[in-house]
């Protein structure tokens, strides 16, 4: 029976043009190699190579030979990889969320449902989204709309409230609430990884200055010891790093709220059922 290491030698010869350097770069002995080459063409019954005085050379079988090893090589490597992948399935789970404040609650939820499996988590989000669970890139998914799809079950998450959060000195601080219109032309404090806020920042703030910060650690030194406004919301003033030294303002504007919601494909449903019921016992939670 051939074997896949053969045929990788076979197309490391065709790769590196000659039987040393192909030894070379596969830690053979040229004489090993050789070998491999001899057990190949008696196997398969003809010759691949055309041996002069100072040189080898592949022939026309021997072209075709490492055509089609080619193809067996990317076949073999892509059976790897999807056996592996499919184990992997079964002791991971894996979400995709639009934003940071679903996973907070969702992953050490899933930890305590699922002991014995990984949680992984991501954050992203993009115009088609919703193919992040259709083609098989996480189990569960967190959008910020409601899917109505055939295969797929959505269930309501939580609803987050976006906050304009600013030190009692600033203009603001006495208003009631506030509108993206009122931050024009303001200097903000910002994080890096907000998932589809940074959308919604960019759509209806586009005069507004921010200062990015990627590590949350140091954004929340900066509005700590900043004067300059920043966003909180319905989740974040609730945590124990909230800043009290802040008055948060509620942002009136339609765009300032969103529902969350948790969706996976419907022959996960016997999976998650346990999630579905602490979902539904969840309604209308706003964390």
């Amino acid at each position: 029976m051939i074997e896949i290491y053969m045929l990788v030698q076979l197309v490391a010869i065709a790769d590196c043009g000659t039987m040393s350097k192909a030894a070379e770069q596969l830690h053979l002995s040229q004489p090993a190699l050789s070998r491999t080459v001899n057990k190949l063409e008696d196997m398969i019954g003809v010759k691949l190579f055309d041996r002069g005085k100072n040189k080898v050379e592949l022939n026309e079988n021997g072209r075709l030979a490492v055509e089609l090893a080619r193809k067996i090589i990317d076949d073999n490597e892509a059976l790897t990889e999807r056996v592996r992948a499919f184990d992997l399935s079964h002791r991971t789970i894996s979400v995709i969320s639009c934003a940071p404040a679903p996973l907070w609650r969702l992953v050490p939820t899933l930890s305590e449902q699922f002991p014995d499996m990984k949680i992984s988590s991501e954050m992203k989000y993009h115009d088609d989204f919703i193919n992040e669970l259709t083609n098989g890139s996480c189990q569960i998914l967190v959008t910020p709309f409601e899917v109505n799809a055939e295969g797929i079950v959505c269930k309501r998450f939580f609803e987050e409230q976006l906050y304009l959060s600013v030190p009692p000195a600033h203009p603001l601080a006495g208003y009631s609430e506030v509108h993206f219109s009122d931050l024009d032309g303001e200097t903000m404090l910002l994080f890096s990884d907000l998932g589809f806020w940074h959308e919604v920042h960019q759509k209806h703030t586009p005069n507004t200055k921010y200062i990015v910060q990627s590590e949350y650690d140091a954004l929340g030194e900066l509005i700590k010891a900043s004067a300059l406004p920043s966003f909180s919301s319905s989740v974040t003033i609730k945590m124990p790093q909230h800043h009290d030294n802040r008055v948060n303002i509620p942002i009136a504007d339609d765009a300032a709220k969103v529902v969350f919601y948790c969706c996976w494909r419907k022959e996960d449903n016997k999976r998650f059922k346990g999630l579905a019921k602490w979902l539904d016992d969840a309604r209308g939670d706003t964390l």
